[in-house]
């Protein structure tokens, strides 16, 4: 079976963990004997980006392009909001990716094509499929068919963003566009059922399928006179940094300290409210294995967005890592924690609470070592060998139901 994987980004372009799932399905499809093929895109970098390009990795061909507009999708942070609801409308019917597709799928002839986020690749690509009459897989990531921006917080659920977006048509416009793809996958059951009450894919089936991780390497985790705590996502105050931060300064404990990993629109002033405290370090954008020191020293992730997320990926690898998270009870995260086994929530944006359970989990932070087995065991079930077979089951079609 040939089967090909549409994503907006590509490692090594990442902004989450989209990508990176798309990146781990097309390695997992590859190690399955499957002929497998991606497209992505790429940044500007002169009018050769318009070309396509094909780099080969290992028998899996990666095409690459530069989707016509007014930027590239990841320096959107850089633009006034006007100017990014332009780049919105011309992404949405993106003609040029349009083509540039087309031309690709009808050299390849895809068995079937499993689509990832399309923001930045553009939103005729479901109807391309239709038009090729190929088989088409649709994977949720986020909320961004229903609101551009992808981000939902709490309390805001009926802001004026959104309500703008809902006056233009944009959701309604999404469900045309998209229609009904033969399958949807959703991580989280949160997820699927926040696009049915939306009124999407009526007609397609639906499955929840938890994002894979990979066999990683084994951190031994050890008891430690420290509390270390661990931020690693986009510097953004949807993502909860802002009032983690506000809320750390408040624990005048010597022996407590926060590493911040990751870059993003609020990072100055992230730096600027933690201002000299020296327990808080930031340390900028890092691959996976500059990563691996900071982590083996980490005895807890704290995820405490304020947006309703779907299923981090950061929460599985994590986990896969033996090292307990402490999450905002917010979307599809609660799916993956067991309070007191693997991890705690708490109730998104409630900094008092925040600060209750940072004390406690300082106050027992000798004990917290030995729920290292408990973390890797809650995603044994999540390995991507299994995730694959999943797909490829539900790719013979006599397994779909009509």
């Amino acid at each position: 079976m040939k089967i090909g994987i549409i994503s907006n980004l590509y490692p090594p372009f990442i902004r989450g963990g989209a990508e990176v799932i798309a990146a781990l399905e097309a390695e997992g499809l590859k190690e399955a004997w499957q002929h497998v093929f991606v497209i992505s895109s790429r940044p500007f970098k002169g009018g050769h980006a318009f070309r396509t390009s094909k780099d080969a990795n290992e028998n899996l061909e990666i095409y690459r392009f530069f989707p016509l507009n007014f930027y590239y999708y990841l320096n959107d942070f850089k633009f006034p909001a006007l100017i990014r609801l332009f780049w919105h409308l011309f992404d949405i019917f993106n003609i040029f990716s349009y083509f540039k597709i087309k031309k690709i799928l009808l050299a390849e002839k895809p068995d079937l094509v499993i689509t990832h986020n399309l923001m930045g690749l553009g939103f005729l690509i479901p109807y391309l499929l239709r038009r090729l009459k190929i088989r088409h897989f649709h994977t949720l990531h986020d909320v961004q068919l229903s609101v551009p921006s992808g981000l939902i917080l709490k309390g805001q659920e009926n802001s004026w963003q959104i309500r703008f977006f809902k006056i233009l048509g944009y959701p309604k416009l999404m469900r045309r566009l998209f229609a009904s793809p033969e399958l949807v996958i959703s991580p989280s059951k949160f997820l699927l059922n926040y696009y049915q009450e939306q009124g999407f894919f009526t007609k397609s089936k639906k499955v929840v399928i938890p994002n894979p991780i990979k066999n990683t390497i084994n951190l031994p985790k050890k008891a430690s006179y420290n509390l270390e705590l661990l931020f690693l996502g986009q510097i953004h105050k949807a993502k909860g940094i802002l009032d983690l931060i506000e809320v750390f300064k408040t624990i005048d404990f010597p022996a407590l300290n926060l590493q911040v990993v990751g870059v993003g629109a609020d990072l100055e002033e992230a730096k600027r409210l933690a201002k000299d405290d020296q327990r808080i370090k930031f340390h900028g954008w890092m691959s996976h294995q500059e990563m691996l020191p900071i982590i083996q020293k980490a005895d807890i992730l704290v995820v405490p967005s304020l947006c309703y997320e779907n299923s981090p990926t950061v929460i599985y690898e994590m986990l896969a890592l033996g090292t307990p998270i402490l999450a905002s009870e917010i979307g599809g995260v609660a799916e993956l924690i067991s309070e007191g086994k693997n991890g705690w929530t708490y109730p998104a944006g409630d900094q008092e609470i925040l600060k209750k359970k940072i004390i406690n989990l300082y106050q027992q932070r000798e004990k917290i070592h030995l729920l290292s087995e408990n973390c890797r065991k809650s995603v044994q079930a999540y390995l991507l060998e299994q995730y694959i077979k999943k797909i490829l089951d539900l790719a013979d079609e006599k397994n779909i139901e009509k």
